[in-house]
């Protein structure tokens, strides 16, 4: 090898040069040129798809604001109504040593007394 063919391509490697492909210098002046064709965009898909899926974006979004509103004040109502009732409970039961709310005995276990 000589050192001029050390920094070119082997003979047997494919060149990653690609040839000119222009049509207007090779044909003349008089030849209609061969149609191009055309690069599909996409406007008519679009067209086609988007509204449905903005729709559906829209109804989503909608599904879950109303679904919000609905459920939390729900569940402040329950949390409220959880605590009012373990207030009134522990009002009446407040004559008794046992928290029967806590749930301090074992399950299956009688008061004894001797």
């Amino acid at each position: 090898m000589s050192a001029s063919e050390e920094g070119a391509a082997p003979e047997n490697e494919a060149s990653t040069e690609e040839p000119s492909t222009d049509i207007t210098e090779s044909s003349g002046a008089g030849e209609d040129a061969p149609e191009t064709k055309k690069v599909r965009s996409g406007f008519v898909t679009a067209l086609i798809l988007g509204p449905p899926l903005i729709t559906k974006f829209a109804i989503v979004l909608l599904v879950k604001f109303l679904t919000d509103v609905v459920v939390f004040p729900f569940l402040i109502f329950y949390r409220f109504v959880k605590l009012s009732k373990n207030k009134v409970v522990a009002m009446f039961s407040s004559s008794s040593n046992k928290d029967e709310i806590k749930g301090d005995d074992v399950n299956g276990s009688s008061p004894t007394s001797s």
